[in-house]
């Protein structure tokens, strides 16, 4: 079988759901039952974690998604979106799941630590970051 989803983004800091705020796209939050998930993989998500799903909407077209935060330090969370054609479902999540680590891997190859470190540290003074 191969992966339910059609894409992903790891998009550190950044919610998804904070930027479709910002748009002027249209969504809706599923409200899935995703209780079981924290049951079964409790060694991987934690109370503070998150897992919502939804649709966004745009000129006619709908793509589905699903947005993972995992809590990273006290104050923040890291971000991942899952990109559907369809609506996902405990089956797709738990696939991610089993696969987490190495999207993780992925995700940070590249990434400088220190300049993540850095911009997180300038949002909290209100410095302006350099990207």
């Amino acid at each position: 079988m191969g992966k339910p989803y059609m894409d992903f983004k790891f998009l550190g800091i950044n919610s998804f759901l904070s930027i479709l705020e910002n748009s002027k796209n249209e969504y809706r939050i599923f409200e899935d039952d995703y209780s079981s998930l924290y049951r079964d993989y409790k060694d991987l998500l934690n109370e503070d974690d998150t897992i919502i799903s939804g649709i966004l909407t745009q000129e006619g077209e709908h793509l589905f998604f699903t947005e993972i935060g995992l809590k990273i330090t006290k104050s923040y969370m890291s971000y991942f979106v899952f990109i559907f054609d369809h609506h996902p479902v405990i089956d797709d999540i738990v696939f991610i799941f089993k696969e987490l680590e190495d999207i993780i891997n992925s995700s940070l190859d590249g990434i400088d630590i220190s300049a993540i470190a850095e911009s997180m540290k300038n949002k909290k003074s209100g410095e302006p970051s350099i990207n």
